[in-house]
Order: structure tokens, then sequence, then C-alpha cells
């Protein structure tokens, strides 16, 4: 995979950390324990089949690349990293990793939601 050149980060995009947390119903609600924005670039990499409005399969529909920054969007530190939002739509990660081994940049592949609900 080839490295991205800087100017092609140019959307915000939206880093959201989440962990379940026990709820007053004897179950699970999912919080979002912290949040950044960062600069990055979304691409699409597949599309999403659809039976009437219902998604079927679960796969990687678009990469998106980011700077490697210490603390931040390394593959180490994404370890709790549920979802990316960007450009108004929602993404859910399936892989994060290093691209070429360079400590340059991050590329996390995403599959793709439905749009964030202000």
């Amino acid at each position: 995979m080839n490295l991205p050149n800087v100017g092609d980060l140019r959307n915000r995009v939206t880093f959201e950390m989440r962990k379940s947390v026990p709820n007053d119903d004897a179950g699970f609600s999912n919080v979002t324990t912290s949040s950044f924005t960062v600069w990055g670039d979304v691409q699409s990499v597949g599309a999403q089949i659809f039976w009437n409005t219902s998604q079927i399969g679960q796969t990687v529909t678009h990469r998106v690349f980011t700077r490697c920054i210490d603390g931040k969007t390394r593959p180490q530190d994404l370890t709790r990293l549920i979802r990316i939002v960007c450009n108004g739509l929602k993404y859910r990660v399936q892989r994060v990793s290093d691209i070429a081994g360079k400590d340059r940049f991050t590329v996390i592949d995403v599959q793709q939601e439905g749009v964030v609900q202000s």
C-alpha cells in the first residue's frame, strides 16, 4: 500500500472511544469515553449490499488514512476505538494498522454504518 501525500488528508475525522457500562435496567449501555478530531482521508474500497433497507454482510467499505500521532492515532493507541465520524457519516472500525511499518501513517478499515443523528 502506498503512503498518502500529506495534502490528501483534507477531511476532519472524529475518533470516538467507547465502552460498555452497567445501566439501571440490569444491562449495559455504550458510552463515549473520549473523542478527538484529526485530519484524514476517507476512501471508498467497496460497496454495501442492501436488501430493502437492511445491509447484508459485514464488509470493509472504506479506508481512513491519518498521520501517526503519538498517544492518539498510532495503531496501538486505538485499541478502544469503536467509531469514526466524517462528513456526517458513521463508520464502524474493522481493522487498524500501520502503513508499511514506517510509523508515519495509520490506515483504518471501516464499515459504513449510516448517517449521524444530530
